[in-house]
């Protein structure tokens, strides 16, 4: 491609999505100080902030805010994105065996009885 453009943004005006919401439409402004747009996928939004580095610290805990789940590409897998009110996200590809344990858990709690001792 010999005419490829090369965006550095100096700042964000807006986002926000299209009518549809299959894209997300972005007004930046660039170096020169000039109005410029992009648009993009709404799909790809994940991979763009998953892009971004995050330092995260041993042992770090960050409480849940929301989280969704869809159903696979795939059809038959599910698709878990957990959500930080920081704007973290993460999402994972599961099966459905997997949720319905984690939801047994959940419902019902987890022992807390202290494991017999035994001896070697």
């Amino acid at each position: 491609m010999a005419n490829r453009l090369k965006i550095d943004a100096a700042g964000l005006i807006r986002a926000e999505p299209s009518a549809d919401g299959t894209r997300i439409n972005l007004r930046l402004l660039d170096q020169a100080g000039q109005t410029v747009s992009v648009s993009l996928p709404a799909s790809c939004l994940n991979a763009v902030i998953t892009a971004i580095p995050q330092r995260i610290e041993n042992g770090a805990v960050h409480p849940l805010d929301t989280w969704s789940m869809v159903l696979a590409d795939n059809g038959q897998d599910l698709l878990l994105t957990l959500r930080t009110a920081e704007g973290l996200a993460i999402s994972f590809t599961t099966k459905p065996w997997q949720v319905e344990g984690m939801a047994t858990i959940a419902a019902h709690g987890i022992s807390r009885r202290t494991p017999a001792k035994s001896i070697h």
